[in-house]
């Protein structure tokens, strides 16, 4: 689990610093941030369920 939240955590940083570069507005990079972190979560849980990392 601690991976999964890790892994989002940098992937939610990564998208945000993106967005800052991409877009002027400040909301938008928050939000791709946000999505990124809730995908990439979720993702990593799955395949840690699916490996048997986690049970």
């Amino acid at each position: 689990m601690l991976l999964a939240v890790m892994t989002g955590i940098a992937a939610a940083l990564v998208a945000f610093i993106a967005g800052t570069h991409l877009v002027e507005g400040a909301a938008q990079p928050i939000v791709w941030g946000a999505t990124t972190f809730i995908a990439t979560t979720g993702l990593v849980i799955l395949l840690e369920e699916k490996t048997g990392l986690i049970g």
